[in-house]
């Protein structure tokens, strides 16, 4: 079993940080990694972040192998250190909005990743989650796209054409 990890998609505008997460989630799907996406309309959601109780779920599910997506707008600098000292295995992607104002969030020191709204779309900032995740060792790289099956089929049609 592959040892899990915490996206933590963090930034002053709630709805750009959904966004970006729920798009870094779908493309983790789609490449059938088992993801948790944590996010503002998850049950109890507001409880679990005044106790702490979305880092320990993040945890748990990373002992048993899934990706935490955590979509929280966390304002607070040193409680963003926190979840990353207790998970350990975790990315911060910090969602810098042109214009937003900040209300009280402090911009982190060292987030792995940094997407500027508008100039970057989710899927533009998603693609680069993922390929900082590749290069920190926490996903392999994403081959050609198709799965053994799919490539096994391409290389028929090739031979069938003559061009293997």
């Amino acid at each position: 079993m592959t040892e899990g990890f915490t996206v933590l998609v963090t930034g002053p505008v709630a709805g750009d940080v959904e966004g970006l997460a729920l798009e870094i989630d779908g493309r983790l799907r789609a490449r059938g990694i088992p993801t948790e996406l944590i996010d503002p309309r998850t049950p109890g959601v507001a409880a679990l972040r005044a106790e702490g109780a979305a880092t320990f779920a993040a945890a748990a599910l990373a002992r048993h192998g899934v990706v935490t997506v955590l979509a929280l707008p966390v304002p607070s600098r040193a409680a963003r250190a926190r979840a990353r000292d207790a998970l350990g295995r975790l990315i911060e992607v910090y969602v810098h909005c042109e214009g937003a104002v900040a209300c009280g969030f402090e911009e982190p020191e060292r987030a792995e990743v940094e997407v500027r709204f508008p100039d970057h779309g989710a899927g533009t900032g998603a693609e680069r989650t993922l390929r900082a995740l590749e290069l920190l060792g926490f996903l392999e790289a994403a081959g050609s796209g198709y799965s053994e099956a799919e490539e096994r089929e391409v290389i028929k049609r090739l031979k069938a054409f003559g061009y293997l």
